[in-house]
């Protein structure tokens, strides 16, 4: 639809090949500019061609961002090291002598700076240019991929995540509604596992209960668990401490990129027998509960 309006409200003069040699050279120059920016990791290099507007568009993954929201992802890129962009081929649509549409194809190596890599093969990105003030500027941009871990990060010598993770084993209640509290109880299962079985309790009726499974994933150097609460449908997380006494929590999906996760639980151990965990939702803290262990 977007292209249709913008087709329909411009100049719809067929573009000589003369006119398209030219043009591509320039938006070419952009593309690359852009592509340097992820590669270095510049996030004002890679952003500096986007115009500022808000008719302006980011759908990347089946997500949609304003500018302004796009900048607030700014602080993914503080977990990368670098980038590596490998163009499988690349198409150019001229709309007319002010539009263009870039389209490749592509593959992406992101190096971490925990010493992890993934790669997104395949990647498939879209610019559309529009020439503003002698400039040309991208008003609309998609990008979808499909990302893999292919090095994993190495064990902490420093974080024994499974014995650090033991801290929780016992039983724990904490108040996080109106009459209502929380119960869970921690067990340990066989060397690197724990067995969850927690419960909502109001005004003496349970509410909601359900069971986790955690085990530990060397390759990962992370416990991986499954949650389901009576009645609900599975969901699948990954957890790590972050130092001796801090720890996160987050769908599985967002492992390999926990600054973009869409939640995420954020733990400390208070004491042996406090902790206090906050929901952060798109990177903004919600709600915090206090647990204290029951003896």
């Amino acid at each position: 639809m977007l292209i249709a309006c913008i087709s329909c409200g411009t100049n719809n003069k067929p573009v000589s090949d003369v006119q398209k040699e030219k043009i591509q050279g320039e938006v070419k120059e952009v593309v690359n500019t852009f592509i340097k920016g992820c590669e270095e990791n510049s996030f004002d290099m890679a952003i500096e061609p986007f115009l500022d507007s808000p008719d302006f568009v980011d759908l990347t993954n089946g997500r949609t961002f304003s500018y302004k929201e796009l900048l607030a992802t700014k602080p993914n890129f503080n977990s990368l090291l670098n980038q590596k962009c490998t163009i499988v081929d690349e198409k150019y649509t001229f709309l007319d002598k002010s539009t263009v549409l870039y389209t490749a194809n592509s593959k992406w190596l992101l190096n971490y700076k925990d010493g992890h890599s993934s790669i997104s093969d395949p990647e498939a990105f879209i610019l559309m240019f529009k020439k503003i003030d002698k400039r040309w500027r991208v008003i609309y941009f998609v990008d979808s991929f499909v990302e893999k871990i292919v090095k994993y990060k190495e064990p902490s010598k420093e974080l024994n995540q499974v014995e650090l993770m033991k801290q929780m084993i016992g039983s724990w209640q904490g108040d996080i509604g109106k009459d209502t509290t929380f119960f869970a109880e921690c067990k340990s299962y066989g060397t690197t596992g724990l067995e969850w079985s927690y419960k909502n309790v109001t005004k003496g009726k349970i509410v909601m209960e359900g069971k986790q499974f955690w085990g530990y994933d060397r390759k990962v150097d992370k416990l991986i668990f499954s949650s389901m609460d009576k009645g609900g449908d599975i969901g699948m997380y990954a957890s790590w401490f972050l130092s001796k006494n801090k720890y996160l929590y987050l769908p599985y999906s967002d492992i390999s990129n926990p600054e973009a996760a869409s939640f995420k639980i954020e733990g400390e151990i208070k004491s042996p027998d406090i902790v206090v965990e906050t929901t952060v939702v798109n990177n903004k803290p919600v709600i915090t509960y206090t647990y204290t262990r029951v003896k």
